[in-house]
C-alpha cells in the first residue's frame, strides 16, 4: 500500500473500485435516435442555404461528405417516408443546380 493511502470504506482519496472483469455485462446502451424535428431543422437549413448560392456553398469535400453521409443518414430518421423523399428531392434539385452552375 501507498504511504499515507488507505482501503477503508471512509477513505475519499482513493478512485472508485473497478467493476469485476467477469462480473455481470452491463446492460447495453441504448442507441441514440435524434428528434425528428432537429432532423426537419437541420434539412431546412442546408436547403436554405443552397438555394440562397449560386454555386456550392461548401468546399468539395464537405459536399461529398453531405453526398456520402449526412443527407442519407438524415432521410432515413424521418419517420414518413414520403416526408424523407419530399426532402431528398428538394435537394436532389439543389445538387442537379448547383453542380450546373
Amino acid at each position: 500500500m501507498l504511504a499515507g493511502l488507505s482501503d477503508s470504506p471512509g477513505d475519499t482519496r482513493l478512485p472508485p473500485a473497478q467493476p469485476d472483469l467477469f462480473g455481470e455485462a452491463l446492460a447495453p446502451r441504448q442507441a441514440y435516435v435524434p428528434d425528428p424535428r432537429h432532423v426537419r431543422n437541420r434539412l431546412d437549413e442546408m436547403l436554405a442555404v443552397m438555394r440562397s448560392s449560386g454555386s456550392w456553398p461548401w468546399d468539395p469535400d464537405t459536399v461529398e461528405f453531405y453526398r456520402e453521409t449526412v443527407w442519407p443518414y438524415l432521410y432515413e430518421k424521418l419517420p414518413d417516408p414520403e416526408e424523407a423523399e419530399r426532402f431528398r428531392a428538394a435537394i436532389e434539385a439543389e445538387i442537379a443546380r448547383l453542380d450546373a452552375a
